[in-house]
Protein backbone atom coordinates (compact mmCIF):
# COMPACT_ATOMS: atom_id res chain seq x y z
CA UNK A 1 0.00 0.00 0.00
CA UNK A 2 1.10 3.60 -1.21
CA UNK A 3 2.24 5.68 1.88
CA UNK A 4 0.01 8.75 2.83
CA UNK A 5 2.16 11.90 4.82
CA UNK A 6 1.79 11.40 7.57
CA UNK A 7 0.42 15.25 8.18
CA UNK A 8 -2.87 14.25 5.84
CA UNK A 9 -3.37 11.70 8.43
CA UNK A 10 -3.35 13.44 11.35
CA UNK A 11 -5.40 16.28 8.94
CA UNK A 12 -7.86 13.73 8.39
CA UNK A 13 -8.11 12.41 11.92
CA UNK A 14 -8.15 15.51 13.59
CA UNK A 15 -11.33 16.66 11.25
CA UNK A 16 -13.16 13.64 11.55
CA UNK A 17 -12.89 13.91 15.45
CA UNK A 18 -13.74 17.53 15.47
CA UNK A 19 -16.77 17.11 13.11
CA UNK A 20 -18.11 14.16 15.23
CA UNK A 21 -17.69 15.39 19.04
CA UNK A 22 -18.35 18.96 18.23
CA UNK A 23 -15.21 19.95 20.00
CA UNK A 24 -12.87 23.10 19.28
CA UNK A 25 -10.85 22.45 16.01
CA UNK A 26 -7.75 24.64 18.16
CA UNK A 27 -7.82 22.29 21.24
CA UNK A 28 -7.86 19.40 18.79
CA UNK A 29 -5.52 20.93 16.84
CA UNK A 30 -2.51 21.94 19.63
CA UNK A 31 -3.37 18.65 21.53
CA UNK A 32 -2.08 17.02 18.09
CA UNK A 33 0.68 18.90 17.59
CA UNK A 34 1.76 18.55 21.22
CA UNK A 35 1.93 15.27 20.80
CA UNK A 36 3.97 14.75 17.25
CA UNK A 37 6.50 17.73 18.78
CA UNK A 38 8.87 15.56 16.01
CA UNK A 39 7.34 16.51 13.64
CA UNK A 40 9.31 19.38 11.01
CA UNK A 41 7.93 22.95 11.20
CA UNK A 42 7.16 22.61 7.49
CA UNK A 43 4.65 19.76 8.35
CA UNK A 44 3.39 21.61 11.11
CA UNK A 45 2.41 24.57 8.89
CA UNK A 46 0.55 22.39 6.26
CA UNK A 47 -0.91 20.16 8.74
CA UNK A 48 -2.49 23.55 10.66
CA UNK A 49 -3.25 24.94 7.13
CA UNK A 50 -5.02 21.72 6.27
CA UNK A 51 -7.58 21.92 8.92
CA UNK A 52 -8.20 24.94 9.63
CA UNK A 53 -8.71 25.60 5.51
CA UNK A 54 -11.13 22.85 5.39
CA UNK A 55 -13.21 23.78 8.25
CA UNK A 56 -13.08 27.34 7.47
CA UNK A 57 -13.94 26.46 3.50
CA UNK A 58 -16.59 23.76 4.74
CA UNK A 59 -19.93 24.54 2.55
CA UNK A 60 -17.93 25.59 0.09
CA UNK A 61 -15.49 22.83 -0.84
CA UNK A 62 -19.22 20.50 -0.56
CA UNK A 63 -20.32 22.51 -2.93
CA UNK A 64 -17.49 21.82 -5.84
CA UNK A 65 -17.88 18.22 -4.53
CA UNK A 66 -21.26 18.16 -5.17
CA UNK A 67 -21.01 19.53 -8.77
CA UNK A 68 -19.06 16.46 -9.81
CA UNK A 69 -20.23 13.73 -7.90
CA UNK A 70 -23.10 11.43 -8.63
CA UNK A 71 -23.52 10.53 -4.81
CA UNK A 72 -23.78 14.25 -2.79
CA UNK A 73 -21.87 15.00 0.20
CA UNK A 74 -24.77 15.03 2.71
CA UNK A 75 -25.38 10.51 1.87
CA UNK A 76 -21.38 9.76 1.99
CA UNK A 77 -19.92 8.01 4.35
CA UNK A 78 -18.26 10.53 6.77
CA UNK A 79 -14.79 9.75 6.06
CA UNK A 80 -15.30 9.90 2.49
CA UNK A 81 -16.53 13.24 2.66
CA UNK A 82 -13.76 14.14 5.00
CA UNK A 83 -11.08 13.15 2.45
CA UNK A 84 -12.83 14.58 -0.40
CA UNK A 85 -12.67 17.95 1.63
CA UNK A 86 -9.32 17.06 1.88
CA UNK A 87 -8.72 16.64 -1.53
CA UNK A 88 -10.45 19.30 -2.85
CA UNK A 89 -9.02 21.93 -0.44
CA UNK A 90 -5.63 21.21 -1.83
CA UNK A 91 -6.99 21.34 -5.47
CA UNK A 92 -8.34 24.71 -5.17
CA UNK A 93 -6.47 26.57 -2.55
CA UNK A 94 -2.85 25.30 -2.41
CA UNK A 95 -1.09 26.33 -5.53
CA UNK A 96 2.02 24.72 -3.33
CA UNK A 97 0.73 21.31 -3.77
CA UNK A 98 0.84 19.88 -7.56
CA UNK A 99 -2.58 18.35 -8.52
CA UNK A 100 -1.31 14.91 -9.00
CA UNK A 101 -0.02 14.80 -5.17
CA UNK A 102 -3.71 16.08 -4.15
CA UNK A 103 -5.44 13.30 -6.01
CA UNK A 104 -3.02 10.43 -5.38
CA UNK A 105 -2.34 11.10 -1.43
CA UNK A 106 -6.63 11.63 -0.69
CA UNK A 107 -6.72 7.83 -3.01
CA UNK A 108 -4.10 6.25 -0.76
CA UNK A 109 -5.78 7.99 2.20
CA UNK A 110 -8.65 6.43 1.26
CA UNK A 111 -7.41 2.83 0.91
CA UNK A 112 -5.64 3.55 4.40
CA UNK A 113 -9.14 3.75 5.80
CA UNK A 114 -10.32 0.90 4.33
CA UNK A 115 -12.23 2.45 1.48
CA UNK A 116 -10.52 0.57 -1.68
CA UNK A 117 -13.88 -0.05 -3.22
CA UNK A 118 -14.59 3.71 -3.28
CA UNK A 119 -11.05 4.81 -4.11
CA UNK A 120 -12.11 5.09 -7.91
CA UNK A 121 -14.99 7.08 -7.06
CA UNK A 122 -12.37 9.74 -4.92
CA UNK A 123 -9.92 9.31 -7.70
CA UNK A 124 -12.99 9.74 -10.24
CA UNK A 125 -14.25 13.36 -8.48
CA UNK A 126 -11.22 14.87 -7.75
CA UNK A 127 -9.29 14.70 -11.23
CA UNK A 128 -13.11 16.14 -12.66
CA UNK A 129 -12.52 18.90 -9.91
CA UNK A 130 -8.57 19.56 -10.45
CA UNK A 131 -9.63 19.74 -14.36
CA UNK A 132 -12.78 21.70 -14.17
CA UNK A 133 -12.10 24.19 -11.17
CA UNK A 134 -12.87 26.94 -13.57
CA UNK A 135 -16.13 24.99 -14.61
CA UNK A 136 -18.34 25.12 -11.41
CA UNK A 137 -22.09 25.96 -11.41
CA UNK A 138 -22.68 28.88 -8.19
CA UNK A 139 -25.88 30.08 -6.88
CA UNK A 140 -27.25 33.09 -8.71
CA UNK A 141 -26.29 35.76 -6.71
CA UNK A 142 -29.48 38.24 -7.45
CA UNK A 143 -32.20 35.46 -7.19
CA UNK A 144 -30.35 33.58 -4.62
CA UNK A 145 -28.21 36.09 -3.04
CA UNK A 146 -28.42 34.36 0.44
CA UNK A 147 -27.36 31.16 -0.76
CA UNK A 148 -24.71 32.48 -3.10
CA UNK A 149 -23.17 34.29 -0.25
CA UNK A 150 -23.66 31.76 2.23
CA UNK A 151 -21.73 29.08 -0.85
CA UNK A 152 -18.69 31.69 -2.19
CA UNK A 153 -17.93 32.65 1.45
CA UNK A 154 -18.65 29.19 3.39
CA UNK A 155 -20.82 31.05 6.17
CA UNK A 156 -24.48 29.23 7.44
CA UNK A 157 -27.20 30.89 5.57
CA UNK A 158 -28.52 31.82 8.97
CA UNK A 159 -25.65 33.63 9.99
CA UNK A 160 -25.54 35.51 6.70
CA UNK A 161 -29.44 36.25 6.92
CA UNK A 162 -28.85 37.96 10.07
CA UNK A 163 -25.37 40.33 8.61
CA UNK A 164 -27.45 41.09 5.63
CA UNK A 165 -30.73 42.58 7.77
CA UNK A 166 -27.86 44.11 9.96
CA UNK A 167 -25.64 45.76 7.34
CA UNK A 168 -26.84 45.46 4.02
CA UNK A 169 -26.03 42.94 1.18
CA UNK A 170 -22.71 45.02 0.24
CA UNK A 171 -21.12 45.48 4.00
CA UNK A 172 -21.93 41.72 4.55
CA UNK A 173 -20.02 40.50 1.94
CA UNK A 174 -17.62 42.74 2.67
CA UNK A 175 -17.52 41.35 6.18
CA UNK A 176 -17.48 37.43 4.64
CA UNK A 177 -14.39 38.21 2.64
CA UNK A 178 -12.22 39.93 5.44
CA UNK A 179 -13.72 36.03 7.52
CA UNK A 180 -11.33 34.47 4.99
CA UNK A 181 -8.39 36.79 4.58
CA UNK A 182 -5.30 35.99 5.69
CA UNK A 183 -4.34 37.57 8.98
CA UNK A 184 -0.98 38.44 10.63
CA UNK A 185 -0.24 37.08 14.34
CA UNK A 186 -0.73 40.60 16.76
CA UNK A 187 1.18 40.80 19.44
CA UNK A 188 1.66 43.90 22.10
CA UNK A 189 4.93 44.10 23.65
CA UNK A 190 5.80 44.00 27.63
CA UNK A 191 9.44 43.88 27.75
CA UNK A 192 12.10 46.07 28.10
CA UNK A 193 13.69 46.15 24.58
CA UNK A 194 11.45 46.13 21.42
CA UNK A 195 13.69 47.12 18.82
CA UNK A 196 16.02 44.26 19.95
CA UNK A 197 13.30 42.02 20.18
CA UNK A 198 12.19 42.91 16.89
CA UNK A 199 15.46 42.95 15.15
CA UNK A 200 15.77 39.53 16.63
CA UNK A 201 12.57 37.91 14.84
CA UNK A 202 13.66 39.89 11.79
CA UNK A 203 16.96 37.37 11.82
CA UNK A 204 15.02 34.30 12.19
CA UNK A 205 12.68 35.37 8.78
CA UNK A 206 9.82 36.57 10.39
CA UNK A 207 8.15 39.68 9.03
CA UNK A 208 7.67 42.78 11.26
CA UNK A 209 5.12 45.28 10.76
CA UNK A 210 4.11 48.19 13.25
CA UNK A 211 0.87 48.40 14.53
CA UNK A 212 -0.99 51.26 12.87
CA UNK A 213 -2.33 52.42 16.92
CA UNK A 214 -0.34 51.29 19.14
CA UNK A 215 3.57 51.67 19.38
CA UNK A 216 4.28 49.01 21.48
CA UNK A 217 2.73 46.55 19.45
CA UNK A 218 3.71 44.73 16.16
CA UNK A 219 1.80 42.40 13.59
CA UNK A 220 4.03 39.36 12.59
CA UNK A 221 3.52 36.86 9.67
CA UNK A 222 5.53 33.95 8.91
CA UNK A 223 5.46 32.94 12.62
CA UNK A 224 6.66 29.14 13.24
CA UNK A 225 4.57 28.90 16.01
CA UNK A 226 3.91 31.94 18.99
CA UNK A 227 4.97 29.77 21.90
CA UNK A 228 8.62 28.96 19.39
CA UNK A 229 9.75 32.55 19.39
CA UNK A 230 12.14 34.19 21.19
CA UNK A 231 10.65 36.18 24.06
CA UNK A 232 7.78 34.63 24.74
CA UNK A 233 8.71 32.29 27.49
CA UNK A 234 10.30 35.39 28.85
CA UNK A 235 7.44 36.99 28.76
CA UNK A 236 8.55 40.22 26.64
CA UNK A 237 5.06 39.75 24.56
CA UNK A 238 1.60 38.39 24.72
CA UNK A 239 -1.04 37.36 21.67
CA UNK A 240 -3.49 40.37 21.63
CA UNK A 241 -5.60 41.54 18.48
CA UNK A 242 -5.61 45.35 18.38
CA UNK A 243 -9.44 45.52 18.85
CA UNK A 244 -9.18 44.05 22.38
CA UNK A 245 -6.33 46.64 22.78
CA UNK A 246 -8.46 49.21 21.67
CA UNK A 247 -11.55 48.32 23.59
CA UNK A 248 -8.91 48.46 26.98
CA UNK A 249 -7.81 51.84 25.84
CA UNK A 250 -11.13 53.55 25.68
CA UNK A 251 -12.04 52.37 29.42
CA UNK A 252 -9.78 55.31 30.84
CA UNK A 253 -7.93 53.37 33.81
CA UNK A 254 -6.01 55.61 35.42
CA UNK A 255 -2.48 54.37 37.51
CA UNK A 256 -3.38 53.86 40.86
CA UNK A 257 -6.71 52.38 39.87
CA UNK A 258 -8.75 49.06 40.82
CA UNK A 259 -10.07 46.60 37.86
CA UNK A 260 -11.92 43.94 38.15
CA UNK A 261 -12.44 41.67 35.15
CA UNK A 262 -15.61 39.32 35.46
CA UNK A 263 -14.13 36.77 32.74
CA UNK A 264 -10.59 37.69 32.42
CA UNK A 265 -8.77 34.20 30.69
CA UNK A 266 -6.51 33.58 28.82
CA UNK A 267 -5.70 37.77 30.28
CA UNK A 268 -5.74 39.97 27.26
CA UNK A 269 -7.53 42.64 28.76
CA UNK A 270 -6.11 42.32 32.43
CA UNK A 271 -2.61 42.20 31.68
CA UNK A 272 -3.02 45.63 29.98
CA UNK A 273 -5.21 46.75 32.49
CA UNK A 274 -2.36 45.90 35.04
CA UNK A 275 0.43 47.88 32.63
CA UNK A 276 -1.60 51.11 32.26
CA UNK A 277 -2.85 51.28 36.65
CA UNK A 278 0.69 50.55 37.35
CA UNK A 279 2.52 49.94 40.26
CA UNK A 280 -0.03 51.55 42.50
CA UNK A 281 -3.04 49.74 41.13
CA UNK A 282 -4.47 46.33 40.94
CA UNK A 283 -6.50 43.95 39.48
CA UNK A 284 -8.69 41.70 40.06
CA UNK A 285 -9.16 38.78 37.58
CA UNK A 286 -11.39 36.00 37.57
CA UNK A 287 -13.04 33.38 35.88
CA UNK A 288 -15.45 30.12 35.72
CA UNK A 289 -12.57 27.66 35.87
CA UNK A 290 -9.99 26.38 37.52
CA UNK A 291 -8.63 25.51 34.44
CA UNK A 292 -9.34 28.97 32.95
CA UNK A 293 -7.88 30.33 35.82
CA UNK A 294 -4.67 28.49 35.65
CA UNK A 295 -4.19 29.96 32.05
CA UNK A 296 -4.40 33.44 33.41
CA UNK A 297 -2.21 33.06 36.24
CA UNK A 298 0.47 31.54 34.14
CA UNK A 299 0.20 34.09 31.55
CA UNK A 300 0.28 37.09 34.32
CA UNK A 301 3.24 35.09 35.91
CA UNK A 302 4.99 34.79 32.83
CA UNK A 303 4.61 38.38 32.10
CA UNK A 304 5.53 40.05 35.36
CA UNK A 305 2.35 41.38 36.55
CA UNK A 306 2.87 41.07 39.64
CA UNK A 307 -0.23 43.79 40.26
CA UNK A 308 -2.83 41.32 39.44
CA UNK A 309 -4.40 38.23 40.90
CA UNK A 310 -6.88 35.85 39.57
CA UNK A 311 -9.19 33.59 41.06
CA UNK A 312 -11.89 31.48 40.54
CA UNK A 313 -15.28 32.97 40.61
CA UNK A 314 -18.84 32.78 39.04
CA UNK A 315 -19.49 35.97 37.25
CA UNK A 316 -23.53 35.70 38.05
CA UNK A 317 -22.71 35.63 42.18
CA UNK A 318 -23.67 38.43 44.15
CA UNK A 319 -20.82 41.13 44.44
CA UNK A 320 -20.50 40.34 48.57
CA UNK A 321 -17.06 41.73 49.33
CA UNK A 322 -16.12 43.12 45.41
CA UNK A 323 -19.62 45.62 46.44
CA UNK A 324 -18.19 49.38 44.92
CA UNK A 325 -14.39 47.92 45.05
CA UNK A 326 -14.12 49.20 41.40
CA UNK A 327 -12.83 52.18 39.50
CA UNK A 328 -13.21 50.33 36.08
CA UNK A 329 -15.23 47.13 35.72
CA UNK A 330 -14.40 45.18 32.47
CA UNK A 331 -17.13 43.02 31.52
CA UNK A 332 -15.93 40.97 28.19
CA UNK A 333 -18.39 38.91 28.39
CA UNK A 334 -19.44 35.51 27.30
CA UNK A 335 -20.92 35.72 23.33
CA UNK A 336 -21.72 34.46 19.97
CA UNK A 337 -17.86 34.72 18.68
CA UNK A 338 -18.50 35.54 15.42
CA UNK A 339 -16.00 38.38 15.41
CA UNK A 340 -13.49 35.88 15.57
CA UNK A 341 -14.61 33.42 12.85
CA UNK A 342 -11.85 34.60 10.89
CA UNK A 343 -9.41 32.74 13.58
CA UNK A 344 -11.89 30.27 14.83
CA UNK A 345 -13.50 28.85 11.75
CA UNK A 346 -15.29 26.43 13.62
CA UNK A 347 -17.33 29.24 15.35
CA UNK A 348 -19.82 29.34 12.35
CA UNK A 349 -20.72 25.97 12.60
CA UNK A 350 -21.00 25.56 16.44
CA UNK A 351 -23.15 28.39 16.81
CA UNK A 352 -27.14 27.85 16.62
CA UNK A 353 -29.76 30.43 16.03
CA UNK A 354 -31.41 29.96 19.12
CA UNK A 355 -28.29 30.03 21.20
CA UNK A 356 -28.11 34.15 20.21
CA UNK A 357 -31.16 34.69 22.48
CA UNK A 358 -29.54 32.69 25.48
CA UNK A 359 -26.60 34.11 25.24
CA UNK A 360 -28.15 37.34 25.64
CA UNK A 361 -29.72 36.03 28.49
CA UNK A 362 -26.98 35.11 30.09
CA UNK A 363 -24.96 38.42 29.44
CA UNK A 364 -27.80 40.91 31.04
CA UNK A 365 -27.50 38.12 34.27
CA UNK A 366 -24.00 38.66 34.50
CA UNK A 367 -24.50 42.67 34.28
CA UNK A 368 -27.23 42.88 36.78
CA UNK A 369 -25.55 41.01 39.54
CA UNK A 370 -21.65 42.26 38.53
CA UNK A 371 -22.49 46.03 38.35
CA UNK A 372 -22.80 46.55 41.99
CA UNK A 373 -18.94 45.93 41.80
CA UNK A 374 -18.75 49.36 40.02
CA UNK A 375 -17.84 52.53 42.76
CA UNK A 376 -20.00 55.35 42.33
CA UNK A 377 -18.61 57.48 39.33
CA UNK A 378 -16.65 54.05 38.40
CA UNK A 379 -16.27 53.05 35.02
CA UNK A 380 -18.29 49.77 32.88
CA UNK A 381 -16.21 48.44 29.98
CA UNK A 382 -18.75 46.01 28.16
CA UNK A 383 -17.72 44.05 25.34
CA UNK A 384 -17.94 41.25 22.95
CA UNK A 385 -16.31 39.59 20.43
CA UNK A 386 -19.04 39.84 17.80
CA UNK A 387 -21.02 41.53 14.96
CA UNK A 388 -24.42 40.96 16.38
CA UNK A 389 -26.79 44.03 17.61
CA UNK A 390 -28.83 40.97 19.46
CA UNK A 391 -25.55 40.87 21.82
CA UNK A 392 -24.06 44.66 21.39
CA UNK A 393 -26.32 47.68 20.58
CA UNK A 394 -29.22 46.10 22.24
CA UNK A 395 -27.07 45.12 25.11
CA UNK A 396 -25.97 48.98 25.10
CA UNK A 397 -29.68 50.41 25.24
CA UNK A 398 -30.59 47.91 27.88
CA UNK A 399 -28.09 48.76 30.44
CA UNK A 400 -28.72 52.76 29.93
CA UNK A 401 -33.02 52.12 30.21
CA UNK A 402 -32.35 49.34 33.32
CA UNK A 403 -29.49 50.75 35.10
CA UNK A 404 -29.26 53.96 34.26
CA UNK A 405 -25.77 54.71 33.49
CA UNK A 406 -24.34 57.23 31.50
CA UNK A 407 -22.06 56.58 28.31
CA UNK A 408 -19.21 58.05 28.56
CA UNK A 409 -17.72 59.96 25.37
CA UNK A 410 -14.57 57.86 24.11
CA UNK A 411 -13.59 59.82 20.70
CA UNK A 412 -10.71 60.91 22.63
CA UNK A 413 -9.64 57.69 23.48
CA UNK A 414 -8.49 56.51 20.17
CA UNK A 415 -5.59 57.84 19.02
CA UNK A 416 -4.73 57.27 15.18
CA UNK A 417 -8.04 55.35 14.73
CA UNK A 418 -10.12 56.54 11.92
CA UNK A 419 -12.99 58.20 13.72
CA UNK A 420 -16.30 56.89 14.46
CA UNK A 421 -19.47 59.40 15.24
CA UNK A 422 -20.40 56.35 17.63
CA UNK A 423 -17.53 57.20 20.23
CA UNK A 424 -19.35 60.26 20.87
CA UNK A 425 -22.23 58.15 22.31
CA UNK A 426 -19.10 55.79 23.59
CA UNK A 427 -19.51 52.98 21.60
CA UNK A 428 -17.72 51.24 18.29
CA UNK A 429 -18.74 48.21 16.79
CA UNK A 430 -15.30 47.49 15.01
CA UNK A 431 -16.09 45.25 11.52
CA UNK A 432 -13.33 42.84 10.02
CA UNK A 433 -12.36 44.75 6.53
CA UNK A 434 -13.04 47.57 8.42
CA UNK A 435 -11.54 50.31 8.17
CA UNK A 436 -10.29 49.96 4.52
CA UNK A 437 -6.26 49.70 4.11
CA UNK A 438 -5.74 48.59 7.70
CA UNK A 439 -4.57 45.14 9.22
CA UNK A 440 -7.32 43.19 9.53
CA UNK A 441 -9.15 43.35 13.20
CA UNK A 442 -11.45 40.91 15.05
CA UNK A 443 -15.18 42.33 14.75
CA UNK A 444 -15.01 43.47 18.40
CA UNK A 445 -17.94 45.96 20.49
CA UNK A 446 -17.32 48.14 23.28
CA UNK A 447 -19.27 50.47 24.98
CA UNK A 448 -18.29 52.66 27.89
CA UNK A 449 -20.65 53.68 30.49
CA UNK A 450 -20.29 55.46 34.07
CA UNK A 451 -22.19 54.76 37.34
CA UNK A 452 -23.65 57.85 38.91
CA UNK A 453 -22.89 58.88 41.85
Amino acid sequence: MAKVSESRKLALEILLEQEKSAEKAGELLRAVMDKHAWLPQRDRAFLKRLVNGCIERRITLDHVIDCHAKTKTAKMKPVLRMILRLGTYQLLYMDSVPASAAVNESVNLARSKGLSGLSSFANGVLRAIASGKDAVTWPDPERDALHYLSVRYSMPEWIVKRLCDQYGRERCESILNAFLAERPLSVRFCGKDKDALAASWREQGIIVKENPWFADAFYLENVPGVERLQGFAEGEFVVQDSSSMLAVSCAGICPGDTVVDLCASPGGKSMLAASVAGPDGRVLSFDLTEAKVEKLRENAKRTSCGNLTAAVRDAREEAGALKESADVLIADLPCSGLGVAGRKPDIRYRLKEEDIESLRSLQRSILDASLPILKPGGTLLYSTCTILADENEENREWLLKEHGLRPIDISGRLPAFPAAESTKEGMLQLLPGEPAGYPVLDGFFFACFRREA
